[in-house]
């Protein structure tokens, strides 16, 4: 268990306060980059909404994180399910003075080869990554609107989504949903130009975290020796960046795809 003074020092580059009085909603948050996020969030003062599909994983992390003095939601929440983002939204116009920032970690990688692939396995990569990122943005921009301030929002894409999959650790689906995603950004920051609502994509490199479970000890081995940081992505890297988009150092950030990925983009 990380307390509140570990995950302090961890991000000492924002300062205890750098998110006092402000919000969050973190989608994925029981597990992974999501989870390191919202404890991120709350070592530097945030009010965070964690939001998952996983409740026992809510229901840990999120008294872990009360424990240490923070203040944090738990609300279950299925991003391929539209009724349970209008839920999840509900709940944060309830319980938050107003929503500041938004970041959409849910996602689900599949690794499988071209002819395993069918037309449920799509529908379902593209239901969670792709549209249910961009009704979580939807429903932040709904809100942030209304804002005087407007809001931060961060979209986490991939680096298989700019150079593809292949079906070793991701496939083509999961790489097309992030491509996706990156697009999609870039559109909704057309869009919002001019409304005080900062839009940006994170794309992370090979991470090790629960989401990357399918990948064996000697396969994450090699794909570390390949990245000329000679190391995989740690949960932290992105927590640290994305907290990075969403604060006043990045106000001139805008529509932009952040590469943490440690040399992955140009092997």
């Amino acid at each position: 268990m990380k307390d509140a003074a570990t995950m302090s020092g961890t991000y000492a580059t924002f300062s205890d306060d750098s998110f006092a009085g402000r919000s969050v909603l973190i989608t994925g948050a029981a597990s992974g980059m999501g989870l390191e996020t919202a404890r991120a969030f709350a070592s530097k003062g945030a009010e965070v909404v964690m939001a998952d599909r996983d409740e026992a994983g809510l229901k840990r992390y999120g008294a872990e994180l009360r424990s240490g003095g923070a203040a944090v939601h738990t609300v279950t929440v299925d991003v391929s399910d539209q009724e349970s983002i209008d839920k999840a939204f509900d709940y944060c116009d309830a319980n938050l003075a107003r929503l500041d920032n938004v970041v959409t970690c849910a996602a689900i990688i599949t690794a499988k080869r071209i002819f395993e692939q069918d037309r449920a396995h799509w529908h379902r990569v593209l239901d969670v990554n792709l549209l249910g990122t961009f009704f979580v943005v939807q429903g932040a921009v709904k809100r942030m609107l209304d804002n005087p301030d407007g809001g931060n929002i961060v979209c986490i894409a991939s680096d298989a989504g700019v150079h593809g999959g292949g079906g070793l650790i991701a496939d083509t689906a999961y790489a097309a949903s992030k491509a996706g995603t990156l697009s999609m950004v870039k559109s909704v920051a057309r869009e919002l130009a001019g409304k005080k609502i900062r839009i940006n994509a994170l794309n992370p490199g090979p991470t090790d975290s629960p989401m990357h479970s399918h990948i064996d000890q000697s396969l994450k081995d090699r794909i570390a020796g390949n990245l000329p940081m000679r190391r995989m992505g740690r949960p932290e890297d992105m927590a640290a960046a994305i907290m990075f988009l969403c604060s006043d150092a990045a106000s001139f950030t805008y529509g932009a795809a952040l590469d943490v990925d440690g040399g992955s983009m140009f092997r």
